[in-house]
């Protein structure tokens, strides 16, 4: 009797660890290794998410989206002008926002078709008795202007209206604001977003820094090497998904949470 009951009891045995074994087999645990060995796409960014409010907001929804597509997300910090090389050459994978006409300067790139930002280019000064209603009133005028540096659109024009000796561009609008109140330039050319924030900050609550007119919308889309043409498809319906999910705004408002708390 007892060799028969310890019989049964190795038959028992062995059917756990082969049913086990087939259970592994069916449906594996995730492991670290399955998550690391996911593709990345690596976009250059010409701006510190710590202390740029759409980068931030870009590095959000980016990591969003391509979690939901099965690829991971990482930025590398460069220049704007040798992140346009990098994409162009495919030494990084994409860019998170530039121009609709983007493409036409720049070879090899897929235009990432649903845009990421749709802002206002705002110009703004320290000075009650300068009036501009439009780019053109820039003209002659004798004004020392400057813009945030990669805003391409901005950079065009205001090379055809300012001379060269007269205008300057920014790498950080929290400068470029007390360039403004200390009287080193006269006009700030950015995004509308960034510098709503920025007034809300307590060192320029109440200053009188003012929005003298909105030059014109501005819409950023994202851009990626040709390499990845078969991505740019599903990442524009994802980034589309995400807004009527209200997933932008909630990134945004964290975005500029974190833009507030590093520009006090």
């Amino acid at each position: 009797m007892q060799q028969w009951n310890l019989t049964i009891s190795n038959i028992l045995i062995g059917l756990f660890f082969c049913f086990s074994a087939q259970a592994s087999e069916i449906a594996p645990s995730p492991t670290i290794s399955a998550v690391q060995n996911k593709p990345t796409i690596t976009m250059a960014f010409y701006e510190d998410p710590k202390h740029s409010f759409h980068f931030k907001w870009a590095e959000l929804i980016y990591t969003h989206a391509l979690a939901q597509l099965g690829y991971r997300f990482s930025y590398e910090l460069v220049p704007a002008i040798r992140a346009s090389k990098m994409l162009e050459s495919g030494k990084v994978g994409g860019e998170p926002g530039r121009i609709f006409s983007y493409g036409d300067k720049v070879s090899n790139v897929i235009r990432i078709e649903e845009p990421v930002i749709e802002t206002q280019l705002i110009a703004f000064t320290s000075n009650p008795n300068i009036k501009i209603t439009h780019w053109q009133s820039l003209t002659n005028t004798g004004y020392k202007v400057e813009y945030y540096r990669g805003i391409l659109r901005a950079e065009q024009i205001l090379n055809e209206l300012i001379p060269e000796t007269q205008l300057s561009e920014s790498s950080s609008p929290i400068t470029s604001f007390r360039k403004l109140l200390h009287d080193r330039i006269d006009i700030y050319i950015d995004s509308e977003i960034s510098l709503q924030i920025l007034q809300q900050t307590p060192e320029f609550a109440g200053q009188k820094i003012q929005p003298i007119a909105n030059l014109e919308p501005l819409t950023s889309y994202g851009y990626l090497h040709k390499r990845h043409n078969q991505l740019a498809e599903p990442l524009a319906d994802q980034l589309k998904k995400m807004k009527q999910e209200g997933l932008f705004e909630r990134y945004k408002q964290q975005a500029k949470a974190s833009f507030e708390d590093h520009a006090e």
